[in-house]
């Protein structure tokens, strides 16, 4: 059982989980009735490479262990770590959740199947049923993801949404028996901080806020390029030519390979990955916008700077005229250039305008 100095303790070592201490008294009772109930936890996998539960199983703060014993959870059904097979397996299924997991995003009938059902009727069927909360991990699950590109004969989506319109597999209207929508964690994979902290806060009968996209705020309420340790080199307009300058010894922002930052929502440039040690863009890697609701499709192609992706600025490129798709992109450059001049000028030893 999780006492109320224990918890405590866990809650103060999360970086990002003070959201919790507004809460300390319902939490306390929430895991007393959690430790006599238990919760009942089904995770489904559609379409993915379970990348997302490989993350999970990576997290750190709570790590997988302490969410599992210390909140009280039985997980009925994961494919990935049960031990269960065949009948007994899809017998699992035959309950009603607390918190309904999906990964991986939802296609047609004949293109997802487990148990020889179509892994959309067991989504639907499940989700009705869900007493809290449906939770959607990964980009495929929340917004369709790279099933769901441009080209796809799947027909994918996500669980309540298809790219930034909703609906998806579960309809624009669903709400769970807590009257909740799907609480949707993007990224490819799903941060494991993310995912944790978001089902803990579930399970202890706290709420996160969404936004429009159905994502907690706690965690997408700012830009990538907001917080990126490359900022200030945007800010003077110190921009890489090539990926022969990413190291960050060259002291150079990524913008103009292509880094997707400035319009994708996360706090990853602060919370870090593989507990806490680095992030894509201080790797040496532009951020591929892969927590955005449009991604992959709007994001392509990857490296190149956004000013030259029509799709990313909301503009059709087959049916828009080349002017009015140049005059859009020049005005998203406009800040960066502006910073770019005022780098060489100050480098001829003038003043910046």
């Amino acid at each position: 059982m999780l006492t109320r100095r224990n918890f405590m303790k866990l809650a103060g070592a999360v970086s990002a989980g003070m959201f919790l201490n507004l809460y300390n008294s319902d939490i306390v009772k929430a895991i007393e009735n959690a430790g006599k109930t238990g919760i009942k936890l089904v995770w489904i996998q559609g379409q993915s490479d379970t990348g997302c539960t490989i993350s999970l199983l990576q997290g750190e703060h709570p790590d997988i262990y302490d969410a599992i014993m210390k909140l009280n959870v039985d997980i009925r059904f994961h494919p990935t770590i049960m031990a269960a097979q065949g009948e007994e397996a899809m017998a699992a299924l035959d309950i009603e959740p607390d918190v309904l997991v999906v990964e991986g995003s939802i296609p047609d009938p004949e293109f997802a199947t487990m148990g020889e059902r179509p892994i959309r009727d067991i989504v639907r069927e499940l989700a009705a049923k869900t007493k809290v909360a449906v939770v959607a991990v990964g980009a495929c699950a929340t917004y369709g993801g790279i099933p769901a590109a441009e080209g796809n004969v799947t027909n994918s989506t996500g669980v309540q949404y298809l790219k930034a319109k909703k609906g998806g597999a579960l309809g624009a209207g669903f709400l769970s028996g807590a009257g909740l929508p799907v609480v949707n964690l993007p990224g490819c994979p799903a941060h494991p901080d993310h995912v944790l902290l978001t089902l803990s806060s579930v399970i202890l009968g706290v709420i996160p806020e969404l936004d429009d996209k159905g994502r907690p705020v706690m965690f997408f309420s700012s830009k990538i390029h907001d917080e990126c340790a490359r900022r200030g080199f945007y800010d003077v307009g110190a921009f890489a030519e090539s990926f022969h300058e990413t190291d960050f010894s060259h002291e150079k922002c990524l913008y103009q390979l292509g880094c997707r930052g400035p319009v994708t929502l996360s706090d990853c440039s602060l919370r870090k990955w593989n507990g806490g040690i680095n992030v894509c863009m201080n790797s040496g890697a532009p951020c591929i916008g892969c927590f955005h609701e449009s991604f992959p499709d709007a994001m392509s192609p990857l490296f190149e700077p956004i000013e030259k992706v029509p799709t990313l600025l909301g503009i059709n490129p087959v049916t828009a005229g080349k002017a009015a798709v140049a005059a859009t992109a020049a005005g998203i450059a406009i800040h960066a250039a502006r910073r770019g001049v005022a780098k060489k000028t100050a480098d001829e030893g003038g003043e910046e305008k």
